[in-house]
């Protein structure tokens, strides 16, 4: 085990060429971090997502579980073609990983609420 000073941690992220870099390859700087979750709440994407799965939940009290599933699993589709489409950093309620992770896995829970909510009673 090699010794480690007092500012330098053993798991260093800065050790691995890997952990300065993103999902999407751009480079890591925690102050650019810092100051994009201070702004979080002025963020529109992340207003317009929440208003969305709000209003797929009312419609769920409202018309039924089965259509407010499947207006919640139209939603996803949209955030999924939203984020194959949409060049740069994106919304940035959407970017989460790779652009391909990020729009297979949105996919592939739009099919799977989808389905359910068509199976299921």
């Amino acid at each position: 085990m090699t010794p480690t000073t007092p500012g330098e941690s053993a798991a260093d992220p800065l050790a691995d060429p890997d952990a300065r870099f993103g999902p999407d390859g751009q480079p890591l700087d925690p102050r650019e971090i810092a100051r994009t979750s201070l702004e979080a709440g002025r963020n529109a994407s992340l207003w317009i997502v929440a208003g969305a799965v709000l209003a797929c939940v009312a419609t769920a009290l409202v018309w039924g579980p089965s259509f407010g599933a499947t207006l919640f699993a139209a939603l996803l589709t949209v955030c999924a073609v939203i984020r194959a489409v949409v060049r740069g950093p994106g919304p940035a309620v959407l970017v989460v990983r790779k652009r391909v992770v990020d729009v297979l896995t949105l996919a592939f829970l739009a099919l799977t609420i989808g389905a359910l909510a068509q199976i299921l009673p």
